[in-house]
């Protein structure tokens, strides 16, 4: 299992700008979904005495596809888009702050996978966790920006609601005016 998740990582790093990092996760939640909720139905079958001998490749296809997918979007672009979405002087504190939150999410989800496996059963278990990849998928699609090709400062615009600032005297300079816009604020030093 660790030779594809090799692979799709290295495929994430080479498709990272020139997809788009949004378009990576929700393909990357999407699918982590779909994966999920089939090894969750196939689960609901065998538990309710339905031969599925004929499908037991499924959780393995199913498995396969989920890290391979994982390692393509919601394994590394997290990492990627915490360093473009944070200001330099707050950037350590944040990142630290949010890989301990994730790894606390890590492991109460590792804790809770036997609590939900004697409440339920592994289908129902199965389905919930990928309830949560549709509640993934849909946070991204809403609320998470593109920041492929943008500024710091274009980022933090797009995530306060601010519209676009066009600059109509030069559009081909637009970008570069941002980024100076970025550096000196709205003061300019003066020489």
């Amino acid at each position: 299992m660790s030779c594809p998740q090799v692979k799709f990582t290295f495929a994430s790093a080479l498709l990272v700008d020139k997809a788009g990092r949004r378009v990576l996760l929700l393909i990357s939640d999407s699918v982590m979904a779909v994966c999920l909720g089939c090894l969750g139905y196939f689960f609901w079958l065998q538990e309710h005495a339905v031969d599925v001998s004929a499908f037991s490749l499924i959780p393995l296809i199913s498995l396969g596809v989920y890290i391979s997918t994982f390692s393509l979007g919601f394994g590394p672009i997290p990492g990627v888009m915490m360093g473009e979405l944070f200001s330099p002087d707050v950037k350590g504190l944040a990142l630290g702050i949010v890989c301990v939150i994730a790894s606390l999410l890590e492991f109460v989800v590792v804790k809770m996978y036997q609590n939900l496996l004697d409440w339920f059963d592994h289908g129902i278990t199965f389905w919930i966790f990928a309830g949560f990849c549709v509640l993934g998928t849909v946070f991204v699609w809403f609320l998470v920006p593109e920041t492929k090709n943008k500024t710091l400062q274009e980022i933090q615009n797009e995530l306060s609601g601010k519209k676009k600032n066009n600059r109509k005297d030069n559009p081909k300079g637009n970008r570069k005016h941002q980024m100076m816009d970025s550096l000196t604020g709205d003061h300019a030093a003066i020489v």
